[in-house]
């Protein structure tokens, strides 16, 4: 995390002073420096709002054993619905912009999420990126919260941005940028007009005089 980063999210030497000094000011001031971290890593969608929830995103309610209840309270169910979460957005959203997942832990800890993984009934692996630095944390699915949202590709990026990987006990899945639409080509242009037929040498055919 560099230090623009935590000057933002509270975690500076100045940001801590003041803390110190108002002590009853820490969450106010740890909640206004989270919501304008996260404005400015968050791009605007010009005309984009988030997928419907439909029933092919939802993990649908069990009404049978007890089991099947539990079941449907792991992680693994909270993963699934992310997942198919950030699907819709990678469908959705315009060629040059592509979903992104921020996982913020207890104390407004904030990673950048590249892969997800069901490590427990309840606990979960995440790997990404804290600032520029590379980590990985283990939580309880309880303590963290996930949030799908919006990145604006760069011009000049030439490489396709990290999938989010969603790691199961079954099974993995990667979600990815969706490939631009490909504007179709002119008819016109397309259809080729026929080869003219091979000249002859007609001089061997005319009779001899």
């Amino acid at each position: 995390m560099n230090q623009s980063d935590k000057d933002l999210l509270g975690l500076s030497a100045t940001a801590n002073a003041a803390i110190a000094t108002d002590p009853l000011s820490d969450g106010g001031q740890a909640q206004q420096a989270l919501h304008s971290y996260l404005e400015q890593q968050m791009a605007k969608v010009p005309g984009f709002t988030p997928p419907d929830v439909s029933q092919e995103n939802l993990c649908p309610l069990p009404n049978c054993s007890q089991e099947e209840i539990n079941e449907f309270r792991s992680a693994g169910v909270l993963l699934k619905a992310l997942a198919a979460e950030a699907k819709a957005w990678s469908v959705q959203l315009p060629p040059n912009y592509y979903p992104a997942i921020v996982a913020i832990l207890h104390g407004g800890l904030q990673v950048q999420v590249r892969t997800l993984a069901q490590v427990s009934f309840d606990g979960i692996r995440i790997e990404g990126l804290l600032g520029e630095s590379p980590c990985s944390i283990l939580a309880h699915q309880n303590t963290v919260q996930l949030i799908c949202h919006a990145i604006l590709l760069d011009a000049d990026q030439e490489e396709e941005p990290h999938p989010i990987g969603f790691i199961w006990p079954d099974h993995n899945e990667k979600i990815r940028r969706a490939p631009p639409v490909q504007e179709p080509t002119d008819k016109k242009s397309s259809i080729q007009e026929p080869a003219a037929p091979p000249s002859q040498d007609v001089s061997k055919d005319v009779p001899k005089r």
